[in-house]
């Protein structure tokens, strides 16, 4: 894999591409949050020593983009830490040999990445960090056709929450930020056709983490096309995905002034048979009391999410496999998600997330609360609710070979964030 050093020589010669005549343009932020999460006695962070959590997360991020004629050059260049109890912990249960999904640290890394652009510049007791590239690529656009090659990121699917068939680099539907997804080596190509319809197509290579080699059974190839009709719009997707066939429709069509929108996909499993996901959602905007006021309701299905919530602890394979490549977030097979935005000024908009398993009763509620101080700064404040017995999702899922229950526990959260 190509090392951090001869990344940012990669970088500097990009920089003086022909287009080292043209201005180009700078920008990036600085977000900074502290947390307080309060576990339960018999919470595997609370055993671990985590209760109640105080951490503390930075994300800085520089870009550099240059558009000169059909030509685009963009870089951006990203720090990544947190510190705390939480990594301490996360770090206890590692050694332990306590399962986690995805990294010990949370934090991105490229081992199944074509290009190795994450360097770790931290991994202590308390404190983990990375810098890396999460954008690095070129691209050309015509009236009719853009291409894009390197580090970039793309977004397919009509979900406001969840998201089948975006399933490349999805978010969390409970995150709270979502300025950037993360970035993923491909090729990547759009073609404007007749009327308003276009294709969309990307290469996604990957490596196996265990071999470090490219293989086809790790990578991604797909092809999306969109139909517009007066009032509503088709997408028809096709990909190979992990080794699996997806078949995949989305819908979107106004309805007295709400918009609906509905995705499907069918994916043919590697190990045999068959998973069905579905999304479909709708939302709508109105005054209230003089207030500007948005909502939403959705529902998702999980095609290879688990129906008996005994099963939890020791998923399915297919499941496992998507919750560790982080394509998908949740256990179950049904939810509901209510949300609500109400913008009481110009500059203070209240939120409100609300996400039930209907498997097994747990829900996760979101409260936040988002201030524009200044043009370039905003400050936010909000806390993080799960609820539910024992032995659900949100409620606290048994730890295999212990006593003690893993969840997300209750968390309260302060937010700056500078753009510049």
């Amino acid at each position: 894999m190509m090392g951090f050093g001869r990344t940012l020589l990669l970088v500097a010669l990009l920089s003086t591409a022909p287009v080292m005549a043209d201005d180009w343009q700078f920008g990036g932020h600085v977000k900074f949050q502290y947390t307080y999460t309060d576990y339960r006695p018999d919470d595997i962070n609370a055993v671990f020593g985590g209760d109640p959590a105080h951490d503390q997360s930075l994300d800085l991020r520089l870009k550099a983009e240059n558009r000169t004629g059909p030509w685009e050059y963009v870089a951006h260049y990203e720090l990544l830490a947190v510190a705390g109890d939480t990594p301490e912990v996360r770090n206890r249960m590692a050694a332990a040999g306590v399962p986690l999904f995805r990294t010990p640290s949370g934090l991105p890394d490229d081992s199944r990445q074509l290009f190795d652009l994450t360097h770790e510049t931290a991994e202590r007791d308390r404190l983990d960090a990375v810098q890396r590239l999460d954008r690095l690529y070129a691209g050309y656009s015509s009236a009719r056709q853009t291409l894009r090659v390197g580090r970039q990121a793309v977004t397919w699917g009509n979900g406001l929450l969840f998201q089948p068939l975006d399933f490349v680099n999805p978010f969390s539907p409970i995150a709270i930020d979502k300025d950037y997804k993360t970035g993923e080596d491909m090729l990547y190509g759009q073609w404007l056709l007749s009327g308003k319809n276009d294709m969309e197509a990307m290469v996604v290579p990957r490596r196996d983490p265990a071999t470090a080699r490219v293989e086809s059974d790790q990578s991604s190839y797909a092809l999306k096309y969109r139909l517009r009709f007066t009032g509503v719009d088709v997408d028809l997707l096709a990909a190979r995905h992990f080794a699996e066939n997806l078949a995949g429709l989305g819908v979107v069509k106004s309805v007295g002034g709400a918009v609906w929108r509905m995705d499907i996909s069918y994916t043919s499993l590697k190990d045999g048979g068959n998973a069905t996901s579905l999304v479909t959602n709708m939302d709508y905007s109105w005054m209230w009391g003089g207030k500007n006021v948005y909502g939403y309701l959705e529902y998702f299905l999980n095609g290879v999410g688990e129906s008996d919530r005994a099963n939890y602890s020791m998923p399915n394979v297919e499941l496992s496999e998507r919750l560790a490549r982080g394509e998908l977030f949740t256990l179950a097979r049904d939810y509901t998600a209510l949300g609500l935005q109400v913008e009481f000024t110009p500059l203070f908009n209240l939120f409100t997330n609300l996400i039930a398993n209907l498997d097994d009763g747990s829900k996760y509620l979101q409260l936040r609360g988002v201030y524009d101080w200044q043009q370039n700064v905003q400050l936010m404040a909000g806390v993080n609710l799960p609820s539910g017995d024992r032995g659900t999702e949100y409620g606290g899922v048994p730890v295999t070979g212990t006593s003690s229950f893993a969840s997300t526990g209750k968390s309260v959260y302060l937010r700056g964030a500078y753009y510049f």
